[in-house]
């Protein structure tokens, strides 16, 4: 079960990751990217919700799963094929969001 939930949230960041390096406008290339992170870090789950945290602590915490300074299971892996670009996009998109209930 776990492999599977890794390999999906992979999948979903592979292909956000594809489309937002496309050229696609910000905002839609931050849901793309951000509404990944919502499979596993959405609001109620087990996991730690993100929307509506200030963007510069996601950043840096995403910074820190790249570049290994940050502990994780999940999230080095994912974090590993993200870019300055696509990191500023998904936290700036994760902090403009209200939290849902």
């Amino acid at each position: 079960m776990k492999r599977r939930v890794i390999l999906f949230c992979a999948t979903l960041v592979s292909l956000a990751a594809r489309t937002a390096a496309a050229g696609d406008s910000p905002d839609l290339a931050g849901f793309v990217l951000g509404s990944a992170c919502l499979t596993c870090h959405a609001a109620g789950g087990a996991i730690a919700p993100l929307e509506g945290r200030e963007a510069v602590g996601l950043a840096e915490q995403l910074d820190g799963f790249r570049d290994g300074t940050r502990a994780g299971t999940v999230m080095p892996r994912l974090a590993r094929g993200l870019d300055d670009a696509q990191i500023a996009r998904i936290a700036a998109w994760l902090a403009a969001r209200e939290v849902s209930r």
